[in-house]
């Protein structure tokens, strides 16, 4: 399991047997952005199904839906797929704002442990 590193953002890893659990709680913004990027990244090397809980996100901006996004792509160019988990209401605001509920999937439960 990672350890958070920033004061703002706390992003941590949880390896489970279908997948991995990318656990993403706190501001996800400009200042943050380099680290949940840096972790999604990591976790999407592995092969598995990435989970990403984000129940405990309080707010997220355009920057963190590009994160979001970019996850997407690159399991289209051959990277492990993600499925969001638990939007948070301002994460849930802010995807259906800006439209891409249809291409960001979402997972009902959690692998389990």
């Amino acid at each position: 399991m990672t350890e958070p590193s920033n004061a703002h953002v706390a992003v941590t890893t949880d390896e489970r047997p279908s997948g991995i659990v990318v656990t993403v709680e706190g501001v996800v913004d400009a200042s943050t952005l380099s680290e949940v990027s840096a972790v999604l990244t990591d976790a999407q090397r592995d092969g598995r199904m990435v989970y990403v809980d984000l129940a405990a996100v309080t707010f997220m901006d355009s920057r963190g839906l590009g994160a979001l996004i970019a996850a997407n792509e690159r399991s289209r160019e051959g990277a492990a797929a993600i499925r969001l988990h638990a939007p948070s209401d301002a994460v849930r605001r802010l995807l259906n704002i800006s439209g891409v509920t249809a291409v960001l999937v979402e997972a009902e439960e959690l692998p389990a442990a």
